[in-house]
């Protein structure tokens, strides 16, 4: 399963009651870790690998200004500082893979946004693809293989899909502007066309673009891929709606509810989807596998390869819970939590008086 788009944004509020059986509470309760690092005023973590590397951002504000953020990678009580390039000052990561190489952006004496990859905290400045722009790294596959997007002078400027293996970064091709947001380890690609008419998703594969579609509307935005290439986002349909999408081999299945807008966040490789819901009355989230749909309450954040559901609950104050096939474990009051590895270590923040610290759960 690919990182997500978006994951260091928030969690989505996915409102849902739980899988067609209710599930059992179980006895033993998530226990909660603050690892924000000491200095900063607030801190959110954003993924974590199969090794219990946790990527975080760290943010402090002077004179009610926020100051430019600072990455880094927790591991067994360590914070290890993503640097910026000589003469930055800021660093944002995006994702870790499972060897814990780091990717996203940092700054320069000379740029803003360089796209960078880290390791054991050195940057290593990627190149644009005319070594005048700026740009980010979105996603590192187990490979070492990176995507992303460079804003660029191309044509006047347009913002350029990426690949980046072995040294050598490569345009992803077509017109217009282009973002490429996740690669899977056979080095598919999933990302979006910005169109007049709006986002178009496409897959990338061995040097052949290819439009993913819609649901019979304008636009259609990838979220996640699996390692069997199957796609899951959200779509347009004719009538303006937004509903939830599987991809695979060249066609796209609507996995929405007839009424309402929905929207598909993450898959795995047995194909089991999770994503939510909205009508004008309700939130509410899902998982989605074989055709077959069951709701779960809360506000769900992420999904392993063992079928496990991290999220944090409906009510006030939120608590972050594991739903483990028919299992219910809960724990402590959590902001969000939006990353989940397949040793059921979860990853997210919780607010404190002066805002955000970055926590795990296990």
């Amino acid at each position: 399963m690919m990182r997500r788009m978006g994951r260091l944004a928030c969690a989505l509020l996915i409102t849902i009651p739980l899988l067609a059986a209710p599930a059992q509470a179980s006895a033993r309760r998530l226990t909660a870790l603050d690892i924000h690092p000491a200095g900063w005023m607030s801190s959110a973590a954003s993924d974590v690998n199969g090794r219990g590397e946790v990527i975080i951002t760290a943010t402090n504000r002077v004179d009610s200004e926020i100051q430019p953020p600072l990455g880094f990678v927790w591991r067994a009580g360590r914070h290890t500082a993503l640097r910026p390039l000589p003469g930055g000052t800021g660093t944002l990561p995006r994702d870790i893979n499972e060897h814990g190489l780091v990717v996203g952006f940092c700054q320069s004496v000379a740029y803003p946004s360089r796209p960078c990859l880290w390791w054991q905290g050195r940057p290593r400045d990627l190149g644009t693809l005319d070594e005048r722009g700026t740009g980010a790294a979105l996603a590192v596959n187990d490979r070492g293989e990176i995507v992303g997007e460079n804003q660029t002078f191309i044509r006047g400027g347009e913002t350029r899909a990426f690949l980046w293996r072995r040294g050598v970064l490569t345009d992803l091709g077509g017109t217009g502007d282009r973002s490429a947001s996740g690669i899977n380890n056979h080095g598919q690609v999933i990302g979006v066309h910005y169109t007049d008419a709006g986002r178009r998703g496409f897959r990338w594969q061995r040097g052949v673009l290819t439009d993913l579609g819609t649901l019979g509307g304008a636009e259609s935005v990838p979220a996640d891929i699996n390692e069997h290439g199957q796609i899951v986002g959200m779509s347009t349909t004719a009538d303006g709606s937004q509903h939830a999408f599987l991809w695979q081999d060249g066609r796209m299945t609507d996995l929405g509810p007839p009424s309402g807008d929905s929207g598909a966040v993450a898959i795995n490789d047995r194909a089991q989807v999770i994503g939510w819901t909205s009508s004008p009355t309700a939130i509410r989230s899902f998982r989605w596998q074989g055709g077959v749909r069951a709701e779960i309450d809360g506000y769900v954040g992420d999904l392993n390869e063992q079928g496990w559901i991290a999220g944090t609950s409906a009510g006030e104050p939120r608590r972050v819970f594991l739903l483990r096939k028919s299992r219910l474990v809960t724990g402590g009051p959590a902001a969000a939590v939006i990353a989940l590895n397949d040793r059921g270590l979860l990853a997210g923040w919780t607010d404190v008086p002066d805002g955000q610290h970055a926590s795990i759960w296990r």
